[in-house]
């Protein structure tokens, strides 16, 4: 049985699931070379998602979208705005995105679309049989579909889907049920896009950034009054509420994720992508943190309290925030923590799909999940013919993973690109920038000669799953980078490129098995350099998705001051770089 998942959207994706296992996965920005390719319908995904796996569109089964359309087709969502908008009056942005979502999630909109994309790029006339699965549902499935236990509780976050913001389930084998749901106003994901835009980044694309600098910030008792006005405690206490005064009821000077009146609530002005920023920014930024971070442990505190359920699944796009997912392991409410290393909209292609499966079959994925290298890989002659067109030298070497690394143990950076491309917004040994971590050196002139990126962004260790005991408090199995883990002592002293202001390291364990090469160049180095740990950052320069292709991979080698590039068994190195 193959299932087309998809999204179009924000981050559109596409999956295929062929009898219940993941065959690819991409996103349609790494195919494009467009961030975040808003508003593009994935048919490249789509493409190539059916190469991997060997079918033609007349070979798929149906096609899963993540939207519950039949609702947005009856009335059913329509009638949900009028209900809240009679109690929070929507600014003309808001009514107009409501509109706009009872329009493009239609079944006749999302079928016909679906239809003539198809029509248009593969010539197949015949109607495709669309299915739909409810958003936070797909996401729900993906999260606890693919984590390493049988029972769970299972925790969606993020801006909104159909009508829901937050919703808790309990998963149990095959079965998902609903326990408690908090729908549309009270947004965790709005409040924290609300902070990122009034810090002068973009929304749906500068959390990350918050986070980030939310290290350098201090405890504020003036700011964490304010945001207790903007984000409270609910009627039930273990929940919350938002307050739409200041997020959708009043006018919106500067941005449509919040109102004025929040500025006379913070009583500081907005700030301006190009300003300076001051220990005021770095104070609301540390508070807005703290502020979700309580939120979100409050509402599993509870669930955990009442249900006895001792693990944990967490997806939806606000699970991307790896500060909140450290948070909750450090609280030790749960034995074990799952956290879907795709967590935000584009990861619903998946969620889709496997709702859509196990609905019509009754069955579970047919193996557990490991690794999210499921992009498309390139064998050495598809490299060298690239190679050879492009005309640039290089050299064909026999052991490469030995050659990288003495190139890094001797403070050169590499751009790392083997095997199937990573799914999700993290760079995890197949599409990576890798340099020395025992050196803070290393880290300054990732920043200076490649990635641009600001002076609160930290990087991240890859590290063996061995060295993860050394370096890590609390250490436990975490191969897709999407949680912080307190570092020890000795790590700060060792590894100091990758140790965060606030002690912390955002951290990929990796094992012999998921990516075995990656895990052999880590031994390699660790043999001479003492430490089984790596700086990885993701493959690109700021404001453009990780590089997919051989071609894009030689673009942003030969643009940046990247030393050397490991391609395949292929070597690509610089007489002179800059910055040395």
């Amino acid at each position: 049985m193959n299932i087309v998942g998809y999204l179009h959207g924000r981050d559109p994706s596409a999956c295929l699931l062929r009898d219940g296992k993941i065959v690819a996965y991409v996103e349609e920005e790494r195919l494009i070379r467009q961030k975040h390719a808003t508003g593009i319908f994935p048919i490249r995904s789509i493409e190539l998602c059916l190469k991997q796996g060997g079918v033609s569109p007349r070979d798929v089964d149906c096609f899963a979208f993540g939207y519950d359309a039949p609702r947005f087709s009856n009335g059913e969502i329509a009638n949900f705005y009028e209900s809240i908008n009679r109690t929070y009056p929507p600014d003309p942005a808001t009514r107009s995105w409501q509109l706009t979502n009872l329009r493009k999630h239609s079944i006749a909109a999302l079928q016909s679309r679906l239809d003539f994309e198809l029509l248009r790029h593969f010539g197949t006339k015949e109607r495709n049989l669309l299915r739909f699965y409810p958003h936070h549902r797909a996401h729900a499935a993906a999260a606890f579909h693919l984590a390493p236990f049988d029972e769970g509780l299972v925790l969606i976050l993020d801006g909104s889907g159909d009508h829901q913001c937050t919703t808790i389930w309990h998963g149990c084998g095959n079965v998902l049920n609903l326990l408690y749901e908090i729908n549309i106003p009270h947004s965790l994901g709005w409040f924290y896009s609300a902070a990122t835009e009034y810090l002068g980044f973009e929304a749906y694309d500068g959390e990350y950034k918050v986070m980030g600098l939310a290290a350098y910030g201090r405890p504020n008792a003036v700011l964490r009054k304010a945001i207790s006005c903007m984000l409270a405690s609910g009627p039930a206490a273990f929940d919350y509420t938002l307050e739409c005064k200041y997020i959708h009821c009043g006018p919106h000077s500067y941005s449509g994720r919040f109102t004025d009146h929040l500025i006379d609530l913070l009583g500081f002005p907005p700030r301006s992508q190009y300003e300076p920023l001051t220990a005021v920014h770095e104070d609301f930024a540390y508070e807005t943190q703290l502020s979700l971070e309580e939120t979100v442990l409050r509402l599993l505190r509870h669930f955990r309290r009442i249900t006895g359920l001792k693990n944990l699944c967490v997806g939806g796009g606000v699970a991307q925030n790896v500060k909140m997912n450290g948070r909750i392991h450090d609280e030790q409410l749960f034995d074990q923590i799952f956290i879907f290393p795709i967590p935000s909209d584009s990861g619903t292609s998946v969620g889709a799909a496997l709702g859509v499966f196990q609905d019509e079959t009754g069955r579970l994925p047919s193996e557990r999940f490991s690794h999210v290298y499921w992009g498309p890989s390139y064998s050495d002659a598809e490299i060298e013919t690239e190679l050879l067109s492009c005309g640039v030298p290089y050299q064909r070497v026999e052991n490469i993973i030995e050659i990288t690394a003495v190139l890094l143990c001797s403070g050169h950076i590499v751009g790392w690109f083997q095997g199937g491309m990573e799914g999700g917004p993290r760079a995890l040994g197949a599409r990576s920038i890798l340099a020395d971590p025992r050196s803070a050196k290393s880290r300054d002139l990732v920043n200076q000669a490649i990635k641009y990126r600001e002076y609160w962004r930290p990087f991240c260790p890859s590290l063996t799953e061995e060295s993860a005991f050394r370096f890590v408090k609390s250490p436990c199995s975490a191969p897709f980078m999407i949680m912080a883990f307190a570092a020890t002592d000795e790590a700060s002293d060792a590894i100091p490129a990758v140790v965060h202001v606030d002690g912390t390291m955002r951290v990929q364990t990796v094992d012999p098995t998921s990516n075995p090469q990656f895990y052999q160049l880590l031994k390699a180095f660790e043999a001479k350099a003492g430490v089984g740990v790596l700086l990885n950052t993701s493959f690109n320069i700021k404001g453009e998705p990780m590089v997919c292709s051989p071609k894009d991979a030689l673009r942003t080698f030969w643009s940046t001051g990247l030393d050397a590039l490991a391609i395949g068994n292929f070597l690509l190195t610089k007489p002179i770089t800059p910055y040395r």
